[in-house]
């Protein structure tokens, strides 16, 4: 059964605690499948990449996911070196690398980088990013790179998350600049199927409650779902609810599409990005929605949000796709 962020409804329920029991990352004994507790759901929007790196810092290894029809499968994994100082990165110059949710964003070779240091090739990240700035964390250049193979993989880094060089070029393959995510944990917990599940259902409902929340102009609720410390581009909490509240009594309608959205977490930090078709009696735009959230007693509460244009075609042809394959599952289980 599908479940995508459209302008049909899914059932809004407020989130419980999330209890499940995390597993340690498999061996290759277990049989039981187990998914990433993290990585709740790769969009199927072919505008954002169709794979997630995450490293595994305990286990110094990089695993590749991608999207397959509903599910997430596992590609490849390889062995990784991490910061020669254990710990998660709060500042510049601790040889330690971050822990968090982050974008691999340029592409850099020879002669921008020396073979002896990276390799054949490098990626940078968007560390520090927004969680990180709200942590006061401080330090820049945390790459994902190479090596060459006369350098001891087990050296330690500066706090870069670092492959052989046959590695990295396999993993160019993966990787569709700012839009691919490298999540990076101390240690990954694996959740069983059936709770996997259960958790992508719970925050794709509270998705859908706020979008709900926001196409009904229910004030009180929609901006319930956001932090007293929310900022957006020229907002904080006050100015973004008397914003929305001027939009209410300007616009007769509104109605808001979410293209199917990524979902991934990094402890009690949660990441969201779609694709967004906004519509009103007076005005309509398309573009790329990203939303951060904090875990807050048993539900989130979102913290930033931004939106990009973004290309009028590729936003409507994805909502559209999900429209369709949403009437599908409701009509199969009729």
């Amino acid at each position: 059964m599908r479940f995508f962020l459209t302008g049909c409804a899914l059932c809004f329920i407020s989130l419980p605690t999330l209890a499940e029991s995390p597993i340690a990352a498999p061996s290759q004994s277990d049989t039981k499948e187990v998914l990433p507790a993290p990585l709740l759901q790769i969009s199927e929007t072919e505008a954002f990449s169709r794979y997630v790196l995450l490293v595994d810092k305990e286990q110094r290894k990089l695993t590749v996911f991608e999207r397959n029809g509903e599910k997430i499968k596992k590609v490849e994994e390889y062995p990784a070196d991490i910061g020669k100082n254990g710990g998660n990165k709060t500042k510049r110059d601790d040889h330690r690398t971050p822990e968090g949710i982050y974008f691999l964003e340029q592409r850099l070779t020879q002669p921008k980088i020396p073979f002896s240091l990276y390799g054949a090739l490098a990626f940078t990240t968007n560390y520090p990013n927004l969680f990180d700035q709200r942590e006061k964390k401080t330090g820049s250049g945390i790459w994902l790179h190479a090596i060459p193979d006369s350098v001891p993989l087990t050296r330690g880094s500066r706090g870069c998350v670092v492959v052989r060089n046959e590695v990295i070029k396999k993993l160019a393959d993966y990787i569709k600049l700012r839009e691919t995510p490298i999540l990076i944990f101390d240690q990954v917990n694996y959740l069983s199927k059936e709770e996997h599940e259960k958790r992508r259902l719970e925050l794709n409902s509270f998705i859908e409650g706020w979008r709900q929340s926001w196409e009904n102009n229910d004030l009180e609720k929609y901006m319930s779902y956001y932090d007293k410390d929310f900022k957006a581009p020229g907002f904080n909490f006050n100015s973004w609810k008397n914003h929305k509240a001027g939009l209410k009594t300007k616009y007769e309608y509104i109605k808001v599409h979410l293209s199917q959205p990524y979902i991934v977490q990094h402890n009690d930090q949660l990441l969201v990005k779609t694709l967004q078709r906004y519509e009103s009696d007076q005005h309509v735009d398309y573009g790329v929605k990203t939303i951060y959230a904090l875990k807050s007693g048993d539900s989130y509460k979102i913290i930033r949000e931004e939106w990009t244009p973004f290309n009028q075609q590729e936003v409507a042809a994805a909502i559209a796709r999900d429209n369709s394959l949403t009437a599908q599952a409701n009509k199969s289980q009729q």
